[in-house]
């Protein structure tokens, strides 16, 4: 079975929202240099503290190793760098809208209180993004309307300049029921391989808008001297038309032996 999609009716869709996304993202970015996805920029280092603190934060106070079968609830908000408001893990910056199922406006998410059968709204972070990304939400709420409650999460994503992300799999998708699209918005030029999302041992380019399992052991790099952005968006497998994935044993070493034996291709 396949760990990446390159062709489906929902991808020839939300594509089509490529530069309303780019225009809405920047419109709401002003803190970001304007010369931020245009002119050269210098390689975010992650030093060796920083990698530290994240490894004891994750051992001291998310447990992981007993939670690693729950979705996560909310996001790890203390990475957040309020500056420029985007969530940050070393090279990969975010800027979620719709998380678990929440809309999520900066470090706000839309919560109610039950009173009396009544649900009553402390926060409308639905209302603030649908006010700053009303493009965004439109394409998704088109398709919670056309095939129900299918999205768990919506978000912007940043590869810094030189940026690698290690490899890893999704923490909220632990049992593969959604597909994670991508939506390519500012992609710099480069060469064939110097930006590209590497899937168990497969290469994939932001060409087009394709989806992958996240599941699956993977890695992204952008050797270029740019920033690139892409528009991610969980939709479930049910959505897409895609069928439930068997469980394969030992993923990480079939992915290795991929690797050193060469068997790995590029898929577009």
């Amino acid at each position: 079975m396949p760990n990446v999609y390159l062709h489906n009716r929902l991808f020839d869709f939300i594509h089509k929202y490529k530069d309303d996304l780019q225009v809405e993202f920047l419109k709401n970015t002003k803190h970001l240099p304007k010369n931020y996805f245009t002119d050269k920029q210098t390689k975010d280092k992650v030093s060796l503290s920083y990698r530290l603190k994240k490894i004891s934060r994750k051992i001291i106070n998310t447990k992981w190793w007993e939670d690693k079968r729950l979705p996560m609830k909310v996001p790890p908000w203390e990475d957040t760098d309020y500056n420029d408001h985007l969530f940050v893990i070393g090279n990969w910056k975010m800027k979620p809208l719709y998380y678990n199922k929440k809309w999520i406006w900066e470090k706000y998410s839309d919560r109610g209180t039950k009173v009396d059968g009544t649900t009553f709204g402390t926060v409308s972070a639905y209302d603030l993004v649908k006010k700053h990304y009303p493009k965004t939400v439109e394409m998704l709420d088109k398709i919670k309307k056309d095939y129900g409650d299918c999205i768990n999460k919506a978000t912007f994503s940043i590869l810094t300049a030189g940026g690698h992300i290690t490899v890893h799999k999704g923490l909220e998708n632990i049992h593969s029921e959604y597909i994670r699209c991508h939506i390519p918005v500012i992609i710099p030029e480069h060469k064939k391989d110097e930006l590209y999302l590497e899937v168990n041992g497969d290469k994939v380019y932001w060409t087009e808008t394709f989806g992958f399992d996240n599941q699956a052991y993977h890695t992204a790099k952008n050797k270029t001297p740019y920033n690139r952005l892409v528009f991610m968006v969980d939709i479930s497998r049910e959505a897409l038309g895609i069928c439930e994935k068997k469980k394969t044993t030992m993923p990480f070493f079939t992915r290795l032996a991929r690797i050193i034996l060469r068997r790995g291709v590029n898929l577009n």
